[in-house]
């Protein structure tokens, strides 16, 4: 990363607030500092002691304020193999994300009895949005690789964050109407019919896409650029007032789509679990599936099993998500309650992106890991068209071979005319 070094200095008065109040940057090799700026400006007053790499910006703060200073990784051009790395690893990424989701979303609508079924039609809906983070967030992708800010422009900054925004609440929303459906089904079985219809799951399926847009309104609106180091821009909502709106914001959000959703999970799969995890007998008697044949005890006794897979694949995509998306959680409490702002780093926001774009690519991976019918459906697909592949590639060698034949006869034989006339 050259011989310059970027700090932020964050002070007591604004704790936990972003930007930072200076950001400076350090020249290692002459010991002084480059260039700094300062949210909000500061006065003229500001001077830097730049005659020792140990010393530290004096800075007119006040007398009870603490002055921490943290390096910051923004900016700087990524050495490359470091950009390398990120490359292989991000093109693995995407490339299993949107094959994957595509996928899912084939073999549930190619394949009548799974297409018949409303928890397919929910997983659907997820892999769609899961497909769209993938799409949109490739151009996040390569400027976080490149770690130069935003280069894409104030219009481009709005709408991909907000497509991403409405996808990310979306894949949310889904999750937590598949487990209400999953819950209904289960613990309440004869209900199932009349709260769990068809009709009913793909006008909530409806209604997920135009609450996630509302939801994600204040993006396209307020999102704007915002230098971060001279020359350096970021893409960051900046909503009217002060800075505590925003925090309002962030919070109201990890409450709506993250807090709440991992409550009312835990909780109705907690039930799901206790109850289908119980023996099978006990389970035939509550289903009313109980018969005194054999065959129908097998049916029932594949039936459990292929619903305990089932919510072993939801429960499995659930922790998945959360996972993927509590560092950005923690980075928001951590900042609004700590003096330090170590998490403001492009390692970090690398992470998160890494982790974040494993949670959209992993959930076709789980559905073939648990759901023998996905696992099935999908080997079927794959195996159609690698031979649809194969059989056009054939084709094309025949055809290819056909033609280099008649050419090779049409000039043997006017070779032989040419001849005969001399």
């Amino acid at each position: 990363m050259n011989n310059q070094t970027v700090y932020d200095v964050t002070t007591e008065t604004h704790p936990g607030l972003s930007p930072p109040n200076v950001t400076f940057i350090w020249n290692t090799s002459s010991e002084q500092v480059v260039s700094f700026t300062t949210v909000p400006p500061l006065d003229n007053s500001a001077t830097w002691q730049s005659t020792g790499a140990d010393s530290l910006p004096d800075l007119p703060f006040g007398n009870h304020s603490q002055v921490s200073i943290m390096p910051n990784t923004f900016g700087l051009a990524a050495s490359l193999p470091s950009i390398i790395c990120l490359a292989c690893l991000f093109f693995t990424i995407v490339v299993v994300g949107i094959i994957g989701n595509c996928l899912v979303i084939v073999v549930i609508l190619t394949d009548l009895k799974m297409r018949q079924s409303v928890t397919n039609l929910l997983i659907i809906n997820l892999a769609l949005a899961d497909l769209i983070i993938m799409i949109f967030g490739v151009p996040e992708i390569a400027m976080f690789m490149m770690n130069r800010g935003w280069m894409l422009g104030s219009l481009a900054c709005r709408i991909n964050r907000f497509i991403l925004v409405v996808a990310l609440y979306s894949s949310v929303i889904s999750l937590v109407v598949l487990c209400i459906e999953r819950f209904i089904g289960i613990v309440f079985p004869l209900k199932v019919l009349e709260l769990c219809s068809r009709k009913k799951v793909v006008a909530v399926i409806l209604l997920i896409w135009p609450l996630s847009i509302i939801c994600g309104l204040p993006v396209i609106l307020f999102n704007a650029l915002v230098p971060i180091v001279p020359g350096v821009n970021h893409c960051r909502i900046i909503l009217p007032g002060d800075e505590h709106g925003f925090m309002i914001y962030k919070y109201c959000e990890s409450v709506m789509f993250y807090i709440a959703p991992l409550v009312i999970q835990v909780v109705l799969y907690s039930m799901i679990s206790k109850r289908l995890f119980a023996s099978n007998e006990e389970l035939c008697t509550r289903f009313q599936m109980r018969s005194t044949t054999n065959r129908r005890n097998d049916t029932t006794s594949d039936t459990i099993k292929a619903r305990r897979g089932v919510v072993k694949m939801l429960i499995s995509s659930v922790i998945l998500y959360f996972i993927s998306y509590s560092p950005t959680q923690i980075h928001l409490y951590y900042g609004t309650f700590a003096r330090s702002s170590f998490l403001d780093s492009w390692e970090f926001f690398v992470f998160v992106m890494v982790i974040t774009h494993i949670n959209s690519a992993a959930n076709p991976v789980l559905y073939g890991i648990f759901s023998q019918n996905f696992r099935r459906n999908f080997k079927s697909c794959l195996c159609s068209w690698c031979c649809a592949c194969r059989k056009a590639k054939y084709t094309r060698s025949r055809y290819d071979s056909l033609e280099s034949r008649l050419t090779s006869m049409k000039s043997s034989s006017s070779g032989k005319t040419y001849v005969s006339k001399v």
